[in-house]
């Protein structure tokens, strides 16, 4: 079925659920009538978010006895996104589900299926509680915001102190500069970068670089729109620095998951690895093989000459949002959540982990030095995060961006073949 016609039967699925939702309100008759709340999300079971969102859910019901949250875990991603389409073509969405700010949450809100969280935040007197790169991550397309974040990272470049000292190499400052260390790395038979081929998005990360750099999160935007084309003079750099950067990734980079590559960084296989503050505590001293205790250092994005973005904005994230559903928000949701909310940071930070939802640190013996030094840098942080292009793009010239990016990154076609099928990709389903 075509995004159009898919578009039809959402609208149709609207109407037929509103012209009988008279029981959604109902279910908050009261505070002596039975409440449970389902949220269908696709991230991890023992996760910080899920143990979060679980524990401020045993605290609430402690004051509303008949109130029940019903967490529905598909954690696989796939699989998720699977039997969110499922629901939403039968019109049995739960009240709360997962979803990136990508063209098909997009659908969902403009066929009036999500709540606007914009408005419901600032109602809630929540809205400048918020980290403001953590709420832009969130934002659709079209600028909207139907989506809350309950967790917020930076992106950096983790690297062996120890391999640069004994190769007299300094952090760098350029793009440029990334690209002579590396080449100075594998001249001396050190492999230069650790990267998750399998997963595509750590490779995708290095597409998206000189972009950021060069316009901010305008080239990536419009190109997913058909606007601006891969051919154009910012994509033919990008092509050319992928095909490039990709000669310092790790032999057998595009079968190598998640974990190995973290572990040939640990082990002192790389002497670079990109992945954000989720890995704080591999990072830690304490944490860390006996021979990278103290080793162990970071670098954000590098900048270019003519930059449009400050140094203080790179690469980061707010995850997966969560989003609330029109048919199932009755005061009692809307009170739940705001009770999570302005409780979030509390419990979320106490478990380690950095909160999209401004905090302060009291007892800063609690936290390691690593995390506390992030922390400043959250503070510092400008106002844009680089927009991944995983998120932004078409579910289908998505599929295809995944298999071309590996391909250019391994040598096997080139800048110009890449752009010509990109932009072949996105002419066919942009106008969808």
């Amino acid at each position: 079925m075509s995004t159009v016609l898919s578009l039809i039967a959402i609208f149709s699925l609207v109407a037929t659920a509103l012209a009988g939702c008279g029981g959604s309100e109902n279910k908050s008759a009261g505070t002596n009538e039975d409440h449970t709340i389902t949220w269908l999300t696709a991230r991890p079971e023992n996760g910080a978010i899920i143990q979060t969102v679980r524990e401020l859910a045993d605290r609430y019901s402690e004051d509303h006895p008949k109130f029940k949250l019903d967490i529905q875990v598909t954690a696989d991603r796939p699989s998720y996104l699977t039997k969110l389409r499922t629901l939403v073509a039968s019109g049995e969405l739960p009240d709360f589900i997962d979803t990136d700010a990508d063209p098909y949450a997009q659908e969902l809100a403009d066929a009036g299926m999500l709540v606007d969280m914009k408005k419901f935040l600032e109602e809630q007197g929540l809205y400048d509680q918020f980290y403001e790169p953590a709420l832009k991550y969130q934002e659709l397309p079209d600028g909207s915001l139907y989506l809350l974040p309950l967790e917020y990272h930076l992106e950096m470049t983790w690297y062996n102190k120890k391999i640069f000292e004994e190769n007299n190499l300094s952090v760098p400052k350029t793009i440029d500069d990334m690209l002579t260390i590396s080449k100075t790395l594998k001249n001396k038979g050190i492999t230069p970068i650790a990267v998750d081929g399998v997963d595509v998005w750590p490779v995708l990360r290095y597409a998206a670089m000189i972009p950021f750099r060069t316009t901010g999160n305008e080239f990536a935007r419009n190109l997913s729109q058909g606007k601006a084309k891969m051919a154009d003079d910012v994509g033919m750099q990008t092509a050319k620095f992928v095909s490039e950067i990709g000669q310092y990734f790790q032999k057998g980079f595009a079968s190598t998951d998640y974990t190995t590559a973290k572990n040939m960084f640990l082990n002192g296989e790389a002497a670079m690895y990109r992945m954000g503050t989720w890995e704080i505590p591999s990072f830690v001293d304490e944490n860390l093989p006996e021979q990278l205790k103290g080793q162990v250092d970071y670098f954000y994005l590098p900048t270019i000459n003519n930059t449009k973005t400050p140094d203080n904005e790179f690469f980061g994230n707010s995850g997966i949002g969560l989003a609330a559903t029109t048919n199932n928000f009755d005061e009692s949701t809307k009170d739940f959540l705001s009770y999570v909310l302005k409780n979030y940071s509390d419990v979320y930070v106490a478990k380690q982990q950095m909160s999209p939802l401004k905090f302060t640190i009291e007892d800063e013996s609690k936290y390691s030095e690593l995390f506390l030094r992030i922390k400043k840098d959250m503070d510092n942080y400008g106002s844009e995060f680089a927009k991944p292009w995983d998120t932004l793009l078409d579910a289908d010239t998505n599929s295809v961006m995944s298999d071309l990016i590996i391909k250019l990154a391994m040598g096997t076609i080139t800048p110009e073949d890449f752009a010509k099928q990109i932009d072949d990709a996105i002419a066919q389903n942009a106008s969808n």
